[in-house]
């Protein structure tokens, strides 16, 4: 079954053709698909030393994309970010001055 979710709306004749360029284009469609998909905007406090942050991202395993943002005005540059299994780690160029909302979007997929 497809990951469409499609459902029976009634009696339709096709050909056999016709029904397997359906498929086909169903299986082309499940190929293009995330096998998962996750985001949101994490908040932490910056201490004026930490500039490395961690989101878990919960895939189950490593994302094929991650991207990230800041959430927030006044916080320092992203640097880099990098993805394992269960984190994304967020690293900006400087540590966010102590007592300061750092927001951070992020999207996270699994491909």
């Amino acid at each position: 079954m497809s990951r469409w979710g499609l459902t029976y709306k009634g009696v339709e004749i096709v050909t056999p053709e016709e029904w397997n360029t359906l498929i086909d284009a169903l299986e082309e469609l499940d190929s293009r698909t995330p096998l998962g998909i996750k985001g949101g905007l994490e908040t932490f406090t910056g201490d004026g030393t930490t500039s490395t942050f961690q989101i878990a991202h919960n895939l189950g395993s490593t994302p094929t994309v991650a991207l990230v943002g800041k959430g927030a005005s006044g916080l320092p540059d992203i640097d880099y970010w990098e993805v394992d299994s269960t984190y994304i780690y967020v690293t900006f160029k400087s540590a966010p001055s102590s007592g300061s909302e750092v927001k951070i979007w992020w999207l996270a997929l699994k491909l």
